[in-house]
């Protein structure tokens, strides 16, 4: 069952969900037939993509915001790594940030342009700490739930046996599951009907419950048409569900096939549902909770009409209130209203504020200056001022093939030759110059009230990026420079991995969490005329070197850049680093440099603390918690299996609780 939509003026009525484990079959699966079904329905379009942003089917092209209205980010796990507009739903408990590693996943949240809220105070407030001292940010505000909006079916008590499903991931830890001793009870008494997979990971995961049917295929629709049959759904939550306040898909579910429903005691039945729904205890001991459900099985079997108008009341709300075709066509209809209003707090009050946009391609490369031109075309501030920097011999030998680049692009690109390599009379390369003396040529050449950004050849933008640096830069009070977050990527065995990085690093160096060159916006008139007696010394930390060199600096928040950290330019900056460091010291002495960072009075802490305060049993569960996540992060695993290993971590982890 639909409503009426009208798609809005201006859309493309396709939108984007990012499914990050295609190679295991999971709830996600199941939410992403349903908005598929529903958007089909609205006279819209739902396609799969990768974290990336590429189609999951052929022909797997990179999307754009030329394809896309939006993308509907399902999970923290993975940053935003596409320029299209996003949106992260926040159904997630605030354990689950926890169990997984809260410093390391919460940032993720903050690469997506908006949020997505199911009503969860717990998971709303989070989003709200985070965004709570940026005016450029507002907190979620459209709601989505884990819900669908067909087959809505007419209420029924069916068979008047309870239907569950899932996978019970606890077996695959040779423990038992968390309603185990519940639902071999319920087995026993025969009022049980258990669906979903059979053998998962070589596990027999239903093994000795005669009420196993079989697995549902996540097709969107079969689960509710089940569920219809049994007539009454069973709804148990997780303890990190129960606190964040967060229902699942099993509720929705459980209402759209018109059945019965018998929660457990978390909030959000009983703060939207009311007396509609059935309710357990299900913190009590097993045997109490057992007779409640049993009890309300009884009922059900002895007073009919009345069951199913319980049914018919909770299918109301439900189809009033949480349905997904609801959701969605709101999404829709106020889109544009809502990037608008998102655009206005980061964007410069002057949308055409000159900014040079320098393009550095020290070697000739056609992917890289089709890298340049798509990261120009995207931008959405008026006044950028691109310039397409290149080695002078390959702006010479390259004219036709760059010239018919630039015209084809039909942007406004102008180019600008420097000496990127030392050649002999007969244009043989001798060596490579340092970045430092490539960037203070393009410095010596801007005008003094000039705002420019370098890009990297690695590099690719978001159509915010210069936007949202310019803005940042301008309503900050004597800022000199303004920095964005920003997204690494690499490959390993065919996956494309994320990582965002907040932080300004100034004075380490990490051949896989480079610095960066787009991330800064700088004033030309706040360089000191000295910078040049130790820039041209300095290779890879050039860029570091200028940001070093301008104290009063601003975040504009936003990881809005990408930066490939297997390119041959990342690598290719080899590292002089005491000699780097001690030019870096002269110039900048205000900067702690020692090792990593660390300045030399946190050194002599360490120096002095003995060998024992280091042991891991001395540190707090806490503490250990977070090495572990640390650890698991760094294994180079397929995402599947890395997910795997969190449901068996977080089982351990909350063992006995």
């Amino acid at each position: 069952m639909t409503r009426q939509f009208v798609k809005p003026d201006g859309v493309i009525g396709r939108f984007g969900v990012v499914k990050l484990w295609p190679k295991v079959k999971a709830a996600e699966d199941e939410n992403i037939a349903r908005l598929k079904l529903t958007a089909k329905s609205l006279g819209l379009e739902c396609v799969e993509i990768t974290p990336d942003g590429r189609l999951l089917e052929s022909p797997h092209t990179r999307q754009t915001q030329a394809d896309l209205d939006f993308v509907i980010h399902l999970h923290f796990e993975t940053p935003k790594a596409y320029d299209v507009f996003s949106f992260v739903a926040l159904w997630n408990p605030l354990q689950f940030y926890f169990d997984w590693g809260y410093r390391r996943f919460s940032p993720h949240l903050l690469t997506h342009d908006d949020f997505i809220s199911c009503s969860s105070t717990w998971t709303d407030d989070h989003v709200r700490r985070l965004v709570a001292h940026d005016p450029t940010r507002l907190p979620a505000e459209l709601t989505m739930y884990h819900s669908l909006s067909e087959p809505i079916l007419e209420p029924t008590l069916g068979e008047k046996v309870i239907f569950y499903a899932g996978i019970n991931w606890e077996r695959l830890g040779k423990k038992k599951g968390r309603h185990q001793e519940l639902l071999d009870r319920i087995d026993r008494a025969g009022n049980l009907r258990i669906y979903g997979p059979k053998i998962f990971q070589g596990v027999n995961v239903w093994e000795g419950y005669a009420s196993y049917v079989g697995p549902i295929p996540f097709d969107g629709v079969t689960a509710v048409r089940e569920i219809s049959k049994c007539g009454i759904g069973l709804v148990l939550s997780s303890d990190a569900h129960k606190q964040s306040e967060l229902m699942s898909n099993r509720l929705f579910e459980s209402l759209a096939a018109g059945a019965v429903v018998i929660a457990d005691e978390n909030p959000f039945a009983r703060k939207f549902f009311g007396d509609t729904l059935l309710y357990i205890d299900a913190s009590l001991p097993t045997g109490e909770a057992f007779d409640q459900i049993t009890a309300h099985i009884n009922w059900i079997k002895a007073h009919p009409a009345e069951a199913l108008e319980l049914a018919r009341k909770s299918q109301r709300i439900f189809v009033e209130q949480f349905a997904l075709d609801i959701s969605l066509s709101n999404i829709y209809l106020r889109l544009h209203s809502r990037q608008q209003q998102l655009q206005q707090l980061y964007a410069p009050a002057d949308e055409n504020l000159p900014v040079d946009l320098l393009l550095l391609m020290p070697e000739y490369d056609p992917a890289v200056l089709d890298r340049h031109l798509q990261s120009v075309r995207t931008q959405r501030h008026k006044g950028i001022r691109p310039v397409l920097v290149a080695d002078a011999h390959d702006l010479t030998k390259f004219e036709t093939d760059i010239a018919d680049h630039l015209q084809r692009s039909g942007l406004r690109i102008s180019t600008r030759a420097v000496a990127v390599f030392d050649r002999g009379a007969d244009g043989r390369i001798i060596r490579r110059r340092r970045m430092g003396q490539v960037l203070q040529e393009l410095i010596d050449g801007l005008p003094a009230e000039s705002l420019f950004c370098l890009v990297a050849p690695d590099e690719e933008l978001f159509a915010e990026h210069v936007q949202s640096l310019a803005g940042a830069l301008t309503r900050s009070d004597g800022a000199q420079m303004a920095f964005s977050d920003i997204v690494y990527q690499h490959q390993n065995d065919g996956t494309t991995y994320h990582d965002v990085q907040h932080r300004l690093e100034l004075t380490e160096y990490q051949i896989n969490r480079p610095l960066g060159f787009a991330r800064f916006l700088f004033r030309r008139s706040a360089l000191d005329a000295t910078l040049n007696s130790a820039l041209p010394y300095v290779d890879f930390k050039a860029v570091a070197l200028l940001a070093s060199a301008l104290e009063h600096r601003t975040p504009s928040t936003r990881a809005s850049m990408i930066a490939d950290i297997q390119s041959s330019f990342n690598l290719g900056l080899k590292p002089n680093e005491i000699f780097e460091r001690e030019v870096m010291r002269d110039y900048c002495p205000a900067l702690k440099l020692w090792g990593n960072s660390i300045d030399a009075a946190v050194r002599d802490q360490l120096e002095q603390l003995e060998p024992s305060s280091l042991s891991l049993k001395r540190l707090s569960d806490m503490n250990r918690t977070e090495i572990a996540v640390d650890l698991a992060h760094s294994v180079p695993v397929p995402g599947f299996i890395r997910r795997l290993m969190f449901w068996a971590y977080r089982a351990w982890l909350h063992r006995g609780k």
